[in-house]
């Protein structure tokens, strides 16, 4: 990974301070997330309705999870092709809100560009999902606004598993799905896909406590992880584990029996390890490399009250003001990198091997600091210097700022002073 010249040090201290200070706080609530599962009703192509706790594929399972795809077409490239970048422009639309630039993302479906995006938002931001194809489908935020998504990842054209509340475990291939609608049961629902693996993770950068997905994979107690020991191949369920401690070619695992067990040759347990990635409410997820890991406790989940329906209100528009360097302000209706236009699509970037996924609505301001990194202010307090991808380095193709019903400007990246998000 390229690293920012005479800043790598600036950036660690203030990812320590400013993380770990809001450890505190975070903890609280983070721990409500294993109750926060995906919950709702799928529906098939021949009209029989299965209601419960969901799992797509094999893998997400909570509201905190990330469903991935790619959007058919972008629909602000029309503003960048007729304007080439002049200050500022004129809308026909004549409505007066947030909703100014009231443009289906599923509009111009057949047009392809170079500024198509991939697309991230947490389960709990989705209202429904509509199958379209073997690798397409029609997403619903709960704002009722719809985007069209295609392929992308392992999201799309995968299995459905239902716990449905009278027949029990159910499993749909994609063909024989219409729509998924995702919403908060009704009543206490005792079944579910399990507990989330939840702890405290030591790593070089610090110590930090919540949910994990192990190797990006392994996220319930009764996942295994697995290794070669010197008698064998081992399957342990996490749920019998006290900790992980990196060793030089492998980990040693101890059991809740105080029994110690050497693993190795397996990506769960050396650097062929994809990342562990852990929930971090007021702020999204944080993905650690590998050589960050020190070592993973595993701990009894708090009971807090379940912050569910707080944790994911309805989605808005991107609205701010934007700082040139010029001088110049603006203030309206924001879209990000000429892409993201909702607070529940995800900011990415990096911090030493670290990689953050930020929802917009958990962004203060950001504030380019070179061409390859930017200042993240959340609204909880921290803050992080981010880089190496195109939401906050060079590689951002502008914003565009919606003024009136009738005016919009786009501004360069290169000439962005600050974004300053505004309810």
């Amino acid at each position: 990974m390229k690293k920012y010249p005479h800043t790598q040090s600036r950036l660690k201290l203030l990812f320590l301070f400013t993380l770990l200070t809001g450890l505190t706080t975070l903890s609280n609530s983070i721990s409500a997330q294993s109750k926060c599962m995906i919950y709702g009703s799928v529906t098939t192509i021949e009209g029989k309705t299965y209601e419960g706790p969901i799992r797509w594929g094999n893998e997400e399972v909570f509201l905190s999870d990330i469903f991935n795809s790619e959007k058919i077409s972008n629909p602000y490239i029309k503003y960048l092709n007729k304007s080439n970048f002049k200050t500022t422009y004129k809308s026909s639309t004549h409505t007066h809100s947030r909703d100014w630039v009231n443009i289906s993302v599923h509009t111009d479906r057949q047009s392809t560009s170079s500024f198509d995006r991939k697309f991230q938002c947490r389960f709990g931001d989705i209202k429904s999902i509509t199958v379209t194809g073997r690798e397409s489908v029609s997403l619903e935020l709960k704002s009722e606004k719809f985007i069209n998504l295609k392929g992308g990842s392992n999201d799309v054209n995968t299995s459905i598993s239902v716990l449905d509340i009278e027949l029990g475990l159910i499993n749909l291939n994609w063909n024989k799905v219409d729509i998924i609608r995702f919403f908060r049961p009704a009543q206490k629902i005792n079944d579910s896909f399990g507990q989330g693996i939840y702890g405290k993770l030591t790593t070089t950068q610090g110590e930090f406590t919540g949910f994990v997905q192990w190797d990006h994979d392994e996220r319930l107690l009764d996942d295994v992880l697995d290794g070669n020991s010197s008698d064998g191949n081992l399957k342990i369920p996490f749920r019998k584990i006290n900790n992980i401690t990196k060793q030089e070619n492998g980990c040693l695992v101890k059991l809740n029996s105080g029994r110690e067990i050497e693993l190795y040759s397996t990506n769960d347990v050396n650097s062929s390890n994809k990342g562990i990635i852990m929930s971090l409410p007021n702020i999204g997820r944080a993905d650690f490399d590998w050589k960050h890991f020190i070592s993973f406790e595993i701990m009894s989940e708090l009971e807090t009250e379940n912050l569910c329906d707080t944790l994911f209100p309805e989605s808005e528009r991107l609205y701010g003001k934007i700082v040139t360097k010029s001088g110049k302000e603006f203030e309206g209706v924001i879209v990000y990198d000429l892409d993201e236009a909702m607070d529940s699509e995800l900011l990415n970037g990096y911090n030493d091997d670290i990689k953050f996924s930020i929802p917009f609505r958990n962004i203060k301001s950001i504030k380019p600091m070179a061409e390859d990194y930017s200042s993240i202010e959340l609204k909880s307090g921290e803050k992080l210097f981010l880089g190496d991808q195109a939401d906050v380095s060079y590689k951002n193709a502008g914003i565009i700022i919606f003024t009136s019903s009738e005016e919009y400007h786009i501004v360069k990246w290169s000439e962005l002073e600050k974004i300053i998000f505004m309810e």
